[in-house]
């Protein structure tokens, strides 16, 4: 098969050397009549079926060796794959990635923050968690920033295992204030995320809204645990 596949690229060359050859050979004796002359003739037609025959059928080989090529291409092949591991990694490390509020989201929380006078705030955050305490440092520095009374972070375990990227805000505040809707106002405004949560019975002090900070969702898992009830 290989070495069909080297011969038959000379397949059509050779017929129409050979289509020509018989032409010259029928215009050379013009006067020849009679079964020569229609036998000659005959040569040359099927010569140059035969040419033509080859040129279609070597054109089609090539276009089903460079599709056959293509489909077992390793490096297309490799290609797709790294496409693959890449995405997989991108979902990982978003599922992994370190919480933080920048210095300009601060400030502008701060600015916004500011007009609203002293609010008081409690932060906290999940216990033994560098990540989730290093978030709720942030969370409070931008709050004191403001001028509010924000105590903390303290580390609790009152909510439960909460596992979510954003920030949990429970209101006890009653409903004079409007602690948390301010708060939610400048995250929204900021795109800060958060989730307004139904704070348990025993958890707060009356009047005080508290942010708290709970641990990442674990790779790959976009459910939340259940918080404490």
């Amino acid at each position: 098969m290989a070495a069909a596949r080297t011969l038959l690229p000379w397949l059509p060359v050779v017929l129409t050397a050979a289509l020509c050859a018989a032409a010259l050979a029928a215009a050379a004796f013009p006067t020849t009549t009679g079964a020569r002359m229609r036998l000659r003739l005959a040569a040359v037609a099927l010569l140059g079926v035969a040419a033509l025959s080859a040129t279609l059928w070597q054109s089609w080989a090539a276009t089903q060796e460079i599709a056959r090529l293509e489909r077992n291409d390793p490096a297309k092949a490799l290609a797709a794959r790294v496409t693959e591991l890449e995405a997989q990694l991108s979902r990982l490390q978003q599922s992994t990635r370190e919480r933080s509020l920048d210095p300009d989201t601060a400030k502008k929380l701060a600015d916004f923050l500011r007009p609203f006078g002293a609010r008081k705030v409690v932060v906290s955050c999940v216990p033994n968690d560098v990540e989730a305490y290093r978030y709720a440092t942030q969370i409070a520095d931008a709050l004191k920033s403001a001028g509010w009374d924000a105590n903390g972070p303290e580390t609790t375990v009152i909510f439960g295992n909460i596992r979510a990227m954003a920030i949990n805000i429970y209101d006890n505040s009653g409903a004079g204030s409007d602690t948390a809707k301010i708060l939610v106002d400048g995250f929204t405004k900021l795109g800060i995320p958060y989730q307004s949560r139904v704070p348990p019975a025993q958890s707060l002090d009356s009047g005080t809204v508290e942010l708290f900070v709970g641990a990442q969702p674990a790779p790959g898992s976009l459910a939340e645990a259940e918080p404490a009830k």
